[in-house]
């Protein structure tokens, strides 16, 4: 029978299970590119590449581990919490690794470095977050319900994304006589990468146990639905993606609005910490602040969304959170090209983009929201339409859209960086000038452009009250008739 109501314990825990994912992310994001081509020294051509091939392998294997995910009804945790047990180790050891290279490495050895900790790293989590993910859509199929849901989600995710800047810069990364940008410091990266190993492992395990019991219940209800069919070869899975999105247009779309959205999101996280060593100048309590300024503003946002989504209804929710989104992200670039901000260096200009990173926040978490409720009723419909359980392929669609998105951003950065000749180790006064603007030039054109694309696919997404109530009666037969 379907449970209206999920018990504080269970929604708590799922939180839990949404938070290693944007522990990682955002410490990849913020940290990796930065601190592989500032610190270490890796040349931007190589670190590019590095990182576009760890998202791009990580992107193939997403829809397998959604689709292995679906099929498991045999496996001895489950069809999700087996594969997110297996996530664990090779997580936690990964990303440790990835903030840890020896010294005296050539930039080969380096490179080597980077792609085989962080393939471990980004490959690991993903066996966590497909199946994590695709729980979310089963824990309830009710609308109030599924809302709750997405809120609890998001608001992990603003706890880790407020947690991660916060350590890093009240523990970590703290100025001394030789760096004053505490961030060009070699000797806290292996210990900030410890914390963030132990720290996604630790809600890992919370996320487990406290997900367990309506899982098996779950699991149980849909035991008749579930095909284990057995491990499909690469051009098997390419035609079971590629028939999901002719049967259900509105997969594709959810892929393309991922890539798009954490597109942008890449661009702004990746190139923040350049942006506010070289470009706004900002001194570390600053720059602190401006890594948790877009988390304040989604938390705000959290509780309004569901009010919002009610009054305007989920496609305009979307479409402008979305719009605003990107404005302000751009601006907070864009004004001080033009001259229209206070001066690098100044408190004033720390003042001013944060004040812009809050309402980039409160915008995305108003967009955030309705999509995420939206992608559950995605899987929804496909499963509808194909008379199986299917949300582990539909949310591996939404990871293939980051870790495309993602690998893009990485390797346009580090090709740019490395175009330009993005100087390495040099003190901030003795940056030229020329670089620090065109990488701001940089950043402000990839957010218009991947701005302009969201706005106007969101808008195409069909996903009206009373196609979701003809969905879920569909699916209620479905079940009553293969009891």
């Amino acid at each position: 029978m379907e449970i209206k109501r999920l018990g504080w314990g269970t929604r708590i825990s799922f939180m839990a299970c949404a938070m290693p994912e944007l522990i990682k992310s955002f410490a990849w994001d913020a940290f990796v590119l930065f601190f592989y081509s500032q610190v270490v020294g890796l040349g931007g051509f190589a670190i590019g590449a590095a990182l576009a091939i760890i998202l791009v392998f990580d992107a193939v294997v997403d829809p397998y581990i959604g689709a292995l995910s679906d099929r498991m009804d045999k496996a001895p945790l489950g069809r999700r919490h087996t594969l997110m047990v297996a996530a664990v180790l090779p997580y936690a050891f990964g990303i440790a690794m990835v903030f840890n290279p020896p010294g005296g490495m050539s930039q080969l050895q380096i490179f080597a470095w980077l792609l085989s900790t962080g393939l471990l790293a980004r490959v690991g989590i993903s066996f966590w977050t497909v199946p994590a993910y695709a729980m979310g859509g089963e824990l309830t199929r009710d609308t109030a319900e599924r809302n709750i849901i997405s809120v609890m989600r998001n608001m992990g995710n603003q706890l880790a994304v407020l947690t991660v800047p916060w350590v890093a810069f009240a523990v970590f990364f703290v100025p001394s006589a030789n760096f004053a940008k505490p961030q060009l410091d070699p000797a806290p990266y292996p210990g900030f990468g410890l914390f963030v190993s132990l720290l996604g492992a630790a809600l890992m395990v919370v996320g487990l146990l406290g997900t367990r019991a309506r899982m098996r219940e779950v699991e149980a209800e849909d035991r008749v639905l579930v095909r284990d069919t057995g491990i499909e070869t690469v051009p098997q899975l390419l035609r079971r993606l590629k028939a999901a999105i002719r049967t259900t247009p509105n997969v594709g779309r959810l892929l393309m609005v991922t890539l798009l959205v954490l597109f942008t999101n890449s661009v702004v996280n990746q190139l923040t910490l350049h942006l506010s060593t070289y470009f706004w100048q900002l001194d570390p309590a600053s720059t602190q602040r401006l890594l948790i300024a877009g988390v304040l503003g989604s938390i705000t946002a959290m509780f309004l969304a569901p009010m919002w989504m009610k009054l305007v209804g989920t496609r305009f929710a979307m479409v402008s959170g979305l719009v605003a989104f990107f404005v302000v992200q751009a601006a907070a670039v864009l004004l001080p090209l033009l001259g229209l901000s206070p001066p690098p260096a100044s408190m004033a200009i720390g003042t001013f983009v944060f004040a812009f990173r809050v309402l980039g926040g409160l915008a995305y978490g108003l967009y955030v929201v309705p999509f995420n409720t939206m992608s559950y009723d995605v899987g929804d419909e496909h499963e509808a339409n194909t008379g199986l359980p299917q949300q582990g392929l539909v949310a591996s669609f939404m990871f293939i859209g980051l870790q495309i998105g993602s690998g893009l951003v990485a390797l346009l950065a580090g090709s740019f960086l490395g175009m330009i000749d993005f100087p390495a180790g040099l003190p901030v006064d003795q940056v030229p000038a020329d670089k620090v603007e065109a990488l701001a030039w940089f950043v402000t054109g990839l957010i218009v452009v991947a701005g302009g694309l969201m706005a106007w696919l969101v808008g195409r997404f069909d996903i009206s009250a009373e196609k979701q109530a003809a969905i879920r009666a569909k699916l209620a037969e479905l079940r009553a008739t293969s009891e």
